[in-house]
């Protein structure tokens, strides 16, 4: 069985583990029976949201998705932890940090919003050119926010594209 780790947006601009979409995330994959790991960023430091992701990897069992959305997202991409099975990235912030992860085979999995002013879809696909092994989708008629029930309709496509592939 696997589990998931899911990263909350910018802690400095108001992002926790209860955000509108960490949270669709949680509830879908709990009601799937998937065990669900969220926290909250000590501070927005890149480097310190790392290594508590790192460390909520190896708190989790493996293996592990690491899903990250906005900010979380951007740090999501720079982890490539060994028991991470696959990455799922929601509208992240991959100007704001440099990812690592786009040469590693595992499965990626990056959702753009429709409508997003800092990640759209062309920003999404800019920013992945060259990845290996990587699916892209756009979430229409929806923005970075991912307000009403665009939260709940992107938790479904992530939570199918991780059953998907176990």
């Amino acid at each position: 069985m696997t589990s998931v780790v899911l990263l909350h947006p910018h802690p400095d601009m108001g992002g926790n583990r209860y955000n509108n979409v960490v949270t669709a995330l949680y509830d879908a994959f709990g009601s799937a029976g998937i065990a669900a790991h969220r926290f909250d960023f000590a501070s927005s430091d890149p480097q310190g949201a790392r290594d508590q992701t790192v460390a909520a990897i190896d708190a989790a069992e493996a293996p592990v998705f690491l899903i990250g959305y906005s900010f979380g997202g951007g740090v999501a991409a720079t982890v490539d932890h060994p028991s991470i099975a696959g990455w799922c990235l929601i509208a992240p912030a991959l100007t704001l940090l440099a990812p690592t992860i786009g040469a590693d085979p595992r499965p990626k999995y990056v959702l753009a919003a429709q409508d997003d002013a800092w990640f759209g879809p062309d920003a999404m696909r800019a920013a992945t050119t060259g990845w290996v092994n990587t699916s892209q989708a756009v979430l229409p008629g929806t923005d970075h926010f991912f307000a009403g029930s665009a939260a709940e309709r992107a938790a479904d496509l992530v939570l199918r594209h991780v059953q998907s592939l176990y």
